[in-house]
């Protein structure tokens, strides 16, 4: 694998030097997870081919249904709406939905210890300090460690006490994900073995019956683990990007989980979002943001964090320029600097000229003013919102086109 330009320099040649940094095994979790996925792939097979006669669309539903709900609980709630905050309120039944229920299903923690570490994991976006980075897939110098350890290996040790560690995780100190985190193994336990191995046992009649969904709800959280594990290490490894600031590489046009790993890039250059991407595609593959949408919609959350088309045109320019600075050089640089951020500065700032008329006619319909007064105003405004528009794309035009004159000139790809 060719290194990203941005990527850090690796910490650890090999797997041994981490028992020397302090990491420890922690052999509850290692025993977990290696009983379950043993369970899920020499178990499944056994438990449809026992399975009483029918049994196995259940079973096969379970798992699908089971893992759905594990993941849209890990990236809506824990990720999107707990570590980074995407709404301001975030009602109760959203809490015993997917903190209390979905979240244990997915068998990956509490959400105040997901929340934590996430944290610290977007935190070496603005810090570079990325040897506290949990799911890090730059600590190796080969590319099958890095996948391997930001994939499956982290979640195996224990890592060395850190104050951020310790601070992310005190942050998270609301009720509800106290006491989450307080009745998460008997909400683990119950909702993935007791609950499946009863509902198995009343509708076949049988303990093959409930052993067999047992089974089904096993491999539906592991299959939902490996799907949430990817966003850690395939997004973070390869990609096509070009001119990314993060650790975040690319943005695959990807559904897991459920959203996630599409414009992956965009989310790490603005975590806060409730969406997890910009532009048209980043609507079409992000069926958790619908979701985060219905709750609004229905008043369980309210006052949903987003970037504004100011953020977004930055985000994207200042990519697009890294990429040219990585292609050109000294003086050849220097030249095309000036004018390159100049057409940049423009089309920002009509951005931002468009966006406040945009809430100004907001303002004005929040007024309640007389019909016909207000009408007046709207239509004069209208015109202003038009022309603001033109400006902002005919401005971004003129930023590409410079781009492209670039390219062409000193013919890179």
């Amino acid at each position: 694998m060719k290194s990203h330009p941005n990527s850090p320099a690796p910490i650890y040649n090999s797997f041994a030097e981490l028992f020397e940094r302090g990491f420890t095994i922690d052999w509850v979790t290692t025993s977990f997870i290696g009983f379950t996925h043993l369970i899920c792939l020499l178990g499944t097979p056994l438990a449809y081919y026992f399975a009483p006669p029918g049994f196995w669309q259940v079973m096969l539903s379970w798992t699908l249904g089971h893992m759905f709900f594990g993941c849209l609980s890990t990236t809506l709630y824990s990720h999107r709406l707990i570590s980074h905050g995407a709404a301001r309120v975030v009602r109760w039944p959203v809490h015993l939905l997917f903190g209390f229920i979905g979240q244990p299903m997915a068998a990956q923690g509490s959400v105040r210890r997901w929340a934590a570490l996430h944290v610290i994991h977007h935190s070496v976006d603005r810090t570079g300090r990325h040897e506290l980075d949990p799911y890090s897939a730059t600590w190796f110098s080969s590319s099958w460690r890095n996948f391997l350890w930001s994939h499956v290996l982290t979640y195996l040790l224990f890592h060395p006490d850190t104050s951020e560690k310790d601070k992310a995780y005190e942050a998270k100190n609301s009720a509800p994900l106290v006491w989450q985190d307080k009745l998460y193994v008997p909400l683990l336990v119950g909702l993935n073995f007791i609950l499946p191995l009863g509902l198995g046992i009343w509708l076949s009649g049988t303990l093959v019956g409930g052993l067999c969904l047992m089974t089904a709800s096993i491999c539906a959280f592991v299959l939902g683990q490996h799907n949430t594990w990817t966003v850690n290490s395939v997004t973070h490894m390869w990609g096509f990007i070009r001119g990314a600031s993060s650790s975040a590489k690319n943005n695959y046009l990807w559904l897991g989980p459920l959203g996630e790993g599409n414009h992956h890039a965009d989310h790490h250059d603005f975590a806060r979002d409730y969406r997890n991407g910009f532009g048209l595609s980043g609507w079409l593959l992000d069926p958790t943001r619908y979701v985060i949408l219905l709750l609004n919609g229905l008043g369980l959350v309210k006052g949903l964090h987003r970037a504004s088309k100011k953020q977004e045109a930055e985000i994207i320019a200042r990519r697009k320029l890294l990429q040219v600075r990585g292609r050109l050089q000294g003086a050849l640089w220097e030249a095309w600097e000036t004018r390159l951020e100049t057409l940049k500065s423009d089309w920002l700032e009509a951005t931002h000229q468009w966006e406040a008329f945009k809430a100004q006619r907001l303002q004005l319909r929040a007024m309640h003013l007389p019909q016909l007064e207000l009408e007046k105003k709207l239509n004069a405004l209208k015109a202003e919102v038009a022309i603001a528009r033109r400006t902002m794309r005919a401005r971004k035009q003129a930023f590409l086109d410079a781009l492209y004159e670039l390219r062409v000139t000193h013919q890179y790809a």
